[in-house]
């Protein structure tokens, strides 16, 4: 019995060593010889610059179509292409409470499209109606305060873009979510939350957010 079993070792791995051997007898080095399921990690496609049969110029490398946008730059105005240079620190925040203003007419349309943004990327955790009530805080989620609350009511537009930009405090980064002209969208949306008598904030507030808690959003 055991002198089978030797047999049989034996076998298989002069089949394994024969395999191995022939592997790397080809001198192609895109045919690296035998392989097991090569169709699970060896892609199809042509590589970048190798001739392609499908094309009548034997070119593998396309132009893009009409119309392509690249990864990452989707630019819906001049505005969105302007670098953001305030940094993310207290000054920072501070500098953009003073000196950012919002660059959009306040209209119906983007009032309409800032709330549906705020409804789509803030209402989770502010709420509906901006109380600090969405549905994030019925898990004991964090609870940010009413934009109408003493702590927010006055708080500048130029802050609030800040912190959506930066993130603030328990309140992550939402740049990669929206672009600056959706952000301004979203701040008008958020001032009629803010000031349900359609004043809007001052650019100097006396700002109360300095000294709220880690659950304090925008």
């Amino acid at each position: 019995m055991i002198r089978s079993m030797k047999k049989i070792v034996s076998i298989i791995v002069s089949f394994a060593a024969v395999d191995q051997l022939a592997s790397c007898t080809n001198d192609d080095p895109k045919k690296p010889g035998f392989e097991y399921m090569p169709n699970m990690y060896r892609s199809p496609s042509y590589e970048t610059y190798s001739s392609n049969p499908n094309f009548a110029d034997s070119m593998t490398a396309r132009q893009p179509v009409n119309g392509t946008i690249a990864r990452g730059d989707m630019i819906y105005n001049d505005y969105d292409r302007l670098p953001y240079t305030y940094p993310n620190t207290p000054e920072g925040y501070e500098a953009a409470g003073t000196g950012l203003r919002n660059p959009l007419v306040k209209d119906d349309n983007s009032l309409a499209e800032g709330k549906v943004l705020y409804t789509n990327f803030c209402g989770h955790c502010h709420g509906a109606t901006g109380m600090g009530d969405g549905a994030v805080t019925k898990f004991n989620g964090p609870i940010p305060p009413a934009y109408n609350s003493d702590l927010l009511k006055n708080l500048s537009e130029g802050k609030m873009y800040h912190s959506i930009t930066w993130g603030k405090n328990m309140m992550g980064s939402h740049a990669s979510q929206v672009t600056p002209t959706q952000r301004w969208k979203i701040i008008m949306y958020v001032q009629t939350l803010q000031n349900p008598a359609g004043q809007t904030a001052s650019a100097t507030p006396a700002d109360s957010t300095k000294n709220a808690g880690s659950t304090t959003k925008m």
